[in-house]
């Protein structure tokens, strides 16, 4: 069996590998590294990385290239911290946001029988391996997002309003501050689905959850309860401030053309409960008074405010 010379095998590899030696110098660049960066071997050899490369920031290599030099210790320069050390250009896989291929290097140290010092670099192309790592990543937030919303109103659905709220209630008891609950109807919204339609009904829905948001504060969770009911969760907020925000809430709605429907066509009751620190409870016993504070503004008129007590 006849042994092929190392430069020949270091040919066939699929990855780069160049040899640097003691001068940082290039003293061998193999047949992957000439393929994608269109330089010979022969072009390379005797030159530093920075002189074929002139524009590119190579100093974690520099350093990494003293450390194997000097104490003889591998390094590894991982993609997720350095991207690329070689600008390698890959059109096809523009789509995917990507230009340049991504790369992971490791060096090690070699010794010729002189004595003599030599950095051996391999660069892997990692590229594809990026993309579906972010990919994944993309799916899995968009599933979280989708799981967490009401695909009609896009609001923040009942699911993610009792992980959210169970989290906040941790934090009212701990920093002391009250969180209020506002349960919202919308006023006779079945005579408006027998009226106008179902696809008018969805507008409705859709423009009242609109202009509710116009009305509160970034912090404010809004949350599609069920049907025509809305949640409204605003940490840091008393009774005082609430009663504020529902009654600017209710004016805003009566005011509003919603859908295809005029200004004062479309109304809302409110019912508002307190989450106390000092006289703890849980979630659903907050919300369970909001929604008998909403049953009797239903009950006293409708398009009101009803609140409770602390």
């Amino acid at each position: 069996m006849t042994i092929l010379p190392y430069h020949e095998i270091i040919d066939h590899l699929p990855l780069g590998v160049l040899i640097v030696d003691e001068t940082r110098k290039i003293c061998f660049w193999n047949a992957w590294l000439a393929g994608y960066t269109s330089i010979a071997g022969k072009e390379a050899a005797g030159r530093a990385l920075e002189e074929l490369f002139p524009e590119q920031d190579n100093s974690r290599f520099a350093f990494a290239l003293e450390q194997v030099l000097r104490t003889k210790s591998p390094q590894i320069m991982s993609q997720a911290l350095n991207r690329y050390l070689i600008p390698i250009r890959i059109p096809s896989l523009e789509r995917h946001g990507v230009s340049l291929m991504q790369q992971t290097v490791s060096l090690q140290y070699l010794a010729d029988d002189d004595g003599r010092g030599y950095a051996l670099v391999s660069i892997m192309n990692v590229t594809e391996n990026v993309i579906r790592s972010a990919a994944l990543t993309e799916l899995a937030h968009k599933l979280q997002h989708d799981n967490n919303r009401d695909h009609l109103t896009t609001l923040y659905n009942r699911r993610f309003m009792w992980e959210w709220l169970v989290q906040q209630i941790k934090q009212s008891s701990r920093h002391g501050y009250p969180i209020a609950c506002l349960m919202l109807d919308l006023d006779n919204f079945k005579n408006i689905n027998d009226r106008y339609g179902h696809e008018e009904g969805d507008l409705v829905l859709c423009g009242f959850a609109g202009i509710v948001d116009e009305h509160l504060r970034k912090s404010d969770i809004l949350v599609r309860y069920g049907g025509e009911e809305f949640v409204v969760l605003m940490p840091q907020c008393d009774i005082e401030a609430a009663i504020v925000a529902a009654w600017r809430t209710v004016k805003g709605v009566r005011a509003a053309a919603i859908g295809s429907l005029a200004p004062g066509q479309i109304t809302c009751s409110i019912g508002i409960s307190i989450y106390d620190p000092n006289n703890p409870r849980t979630g659903e016993e907050l919300l369970k008074e909001a929604d008998k504070r909403l049953y009797e503004a239903k009950n006293s008129g409708k398009d009101q405010v009803v609140p409770g007590s602390m």
